[in-house]
């Protein structure tokens, strides 16, 4: 189906009245980028789908850790995660991470520009319903990286939160924001409500341990680049204590071979029986 005939699932209200502040730090970019270059030189046909850990103190929320899911399908061919093995997992990154105390702040799946789709909707309202009601969506688009966006400074992935709307409220807000805030005390009398998606505006941060460790990464360190070749370590200087150089061998046997028998002999008393008999 083409982009244009697909619902829109991108909230009316265009900006974000949450008050919610994402920081997200480069080690969830990290992870991403390298669970989605995996998963397309492995021709993998599931939908890339990970969790989102990090800390939430009132409307602030931070992205700090990151890990692929294993998903299952649902009733109507529906993508959920598979529930068994994601609790085990998030269970084993919550003992890891104890200070400070992470937890389930979101999920991360790829989706074009213009937002998330039907399809992402089951696994969002299982988070939201099983572990964190405010779980936010880091939605990265593949799309944006092959026509070079972030050569202009922009990253390419989106942070949605979700949010329970009218979708006749949806329509007018399209039209008239303003008619919709007013309308969103009777959204529940005028129909049911759906699962909408708003852009919530995010900064990148970092501490100086995850600055270096991002550093080192961006510089090719702990590759192929970074070990010396036969040639540079053919012209290491050797350490006077692993060898001693020819010209110092050389004269330590002309300076022995100087001593005269006598001196051998004080030099070592019991050399005496390699003399050869006077006869």
């Amino acid at each position: 189906m083409p982009d244009s005939e697909r619902p829109s699932l991108i909230s009316g209200h265009k900006s974000s009245d949450s008050g919610l502040q994402i920081h997200l730090h480069p080690l969830v970019l990290l992870t991403v980028s390298d669970h989605i270059t995996r998963h397309s030189l492995r021709r993998r046909e599931e939908p890339i789908v990970g969790a989102l850990l990090g800390q939430q103190n009132g409307r602030d929320i931070t992205l700090e850790h990151a890990f692929e899911c294993q998903v299952v399908e649902g009733e109507q061919g529906a993508i959920l995660l598979h529930q068994a093995w994601f609790q085990d997992r998030l269970q084993q990154y919550k003992d890891v991470h104890k200070e400070p105390a992470l937890e389930l702040v979101g999920w991360f799946t790829t989706a074009p520009i213009t937002g998330p789709e039907t399809h992402h909707v089951p696994i969002h309202q299982q988070i939201i319903h099983d572990y964190n009601e405010t779980a936010v969506l880091l939605a990265f688009h593949p799309t944006e990286v092959l026509a070079g966006a972030s050569q202009s400074g922009r990253l390419p992935l989106t942070i949605y939160e979700s949010v329970y709307e009218s979708t006749q409220n949806a329509g007018k807000a399209a039209n008239n924001e303003a008619e919709a805030d007013r309308s969103m005390d009777i959204d529940v009398a005028e129909g049911p409500l759906d699962l909408r998606f708003r852009e919530l505006p995010y900064s990148v941060e970092t501490g100086e341990a995850e600055m270096i460790g991002v550093d080192f990464v961006a510089r090719g360190g702990g590759n192929a680049t970074n070990i010396d070749s036969p040639a540079k370590q053919k012209g290491k200087e050797k350490s006077p204590k692993d060898s001693k150089s020819p010209q110092h061998e050389s004269k330590t046997l002309n300076d022995t071979s100087l001593l005269s028998p006598e001196d051998e002999e004080r030099k070592d008393p019991k050399a005496t029986w390699k003399k050869s008999p006077v006869n």
